[in-house]
């Protein structure tokens, strides 16, 4: 990890962990919310490709599409990513849907957990960068 303000991409990650954190639990807690969790999967994937923009480049779009985020991130790697961007797709499929009214559908658990295991694929590809 190049040396950008490690307390910045810390705080990044603990913010994410956190979104993601809650979603595990509530998951394994509720038999609802499914489409809560989806967002804050979103949210926290959204995070986690920020934390390794702002520790490589000092700086990261102000945006909330995750594939875009994922092919900055693989620009920088010099690195295909395309096995995270099918999940950064399903993804982004939750965004707006899930947050505004007017999109407003719902999710099935299924839905959920696949959510989940997206986002942690990204948190252990992200965190595994930064670690080295």
């Amino acid at each position: 990890m190049k040396n950008k303000p490690s307390q910045i991409v810390s705080e990044w990650l603990k913010r994410a962990d956190s979104d993601f954190g809650f979603a595990r639990a509530a998951f394994e807690d509720f038999d609802d919310f499914y489409s809560q969790m989806c967002i804050l999967c979103h949210d926290a994937a959204e995070k986690y490709l920020k934390a390794y923009m702002v520790a490589q480049k000092g700086k990261y779009k102000r945006i909330h599409d995750l594939v875009t985020l994922l092919k900055d991130c693989g620009k920088i790697l010099n690195e295909d990513l395309s096995d995270l961007e099918k999940g950064c797709r399903i993804l982004n499929n939750y965004y707006a849907p899930l947050k505004y009214p007017s999109h407003f559908s719902f999710v099935t658990k299924k839905q959920a957990a696949e959510a989940l295991k997206i986002t942690e694929e990204i948190n252990k590809f992200i965190k595994g960068k930064l670690s080295e």
